[in-house]
């Protein structure tokens, strides 16, 4: 689920390259902020914005019968026709929110994540396994350098099965109360393949990004650094 995880594992596929076609060549600091606090029966999870997406496809599988969800879907594209429920629209600069207060079921949520893949998703919802929360905002756009306004506070999930933990805390091998993890990402070279040479657009859109990411752990106050380098 969590594309930092992927990339530590080597597992890049197409929704780890989605994460970093907003970036070109430079240093992005404060990037993909995660807080994770637990208890003896819970846990709490909270992100910027990069992890809506993955959230909301992790916890839509969950779903038994219906979910009530709410929030929105951003995208360039007209998508009303193609949904089976009602939204709103509203439209800014050609950027379009549909927002969404609905009952849908798991099939109906999988199949806009994946039919709209370009497009990005602030649900809220819940289900038995667990609740998510996503404010409804266009992210800023990215630029290199520090981010000091970069927060874990755009989306927060909770849940009551503390293996979820594993998901951001992957790679710690000890009991924490507190976690706190931020990543800097350091874009090196776009790899653009042949048949895009001479389309600007695409390129940017498919290119792969080719550098390394440095993840910053604050495990109850016990600084730990790693470093990888990913293409994707």
């Amino acid at each position: 689920m969590n594309f930092i995880k992927k990339i530590f594992e080597g597992k890049t596929d197409n929704l780890v390259h989605k994460q970093f076609k907003r970036f070109g060549k430079g240093v992005y600091e404060n990037r993909a902020v995660v807080e994770v606090k637990k208890s003896k029966s819970s846990v709490k999870v909270k992100t910027s914005f990069e992890f809506a997406e993955d959230f909301a496809r992790f916890l839509a599988n969950t779903v038994k019968d219906k979910a009530k969800v709410s929030g929105g879907i951003i995208t360039k594209k007209d998508i009303r026709k193609e949904l089976n429920f009602d939204v709103q629209m509203k439209q800014f600069a050609g950027v379009k929110t549909f927002l969404i207060d609905n009952e849908i079921d798991k099939d109906s949520l999988n199949n806009i994540f994946n039919k709209f893949s370009d497009a990005l998703f602030l649900l809220s919802f819940a289900t038995d396994y667990g609740t998510l929360k996503v404010k409804v905002k266009s992210p800023k756009a990215a630029k290199p350098g520090k981010d000091n306004e970069v927060k874990a506070d755009f989306c927060t999930f909770t849940a009551k099965d503390l293996n979820f933990i594993k998901e951001f805390a992957f790679d710690v091998n000890e009991n924490f109360s507190e976690l706190k993890i931020n990543h800097t990402f350091t874009i090196n070279e776009l790899i653009v393949s042949d048949k895009d040479m001479d389309n600007p657009a695409m390129a940017r859109e498919n290119a792969l990004r080719k550098g390394k990411i440095k993840r910053m752990l604050n495990i109850d106050g016990k600084i730990i650094e790693k470093e990888i380098n990913f293409e994707a």
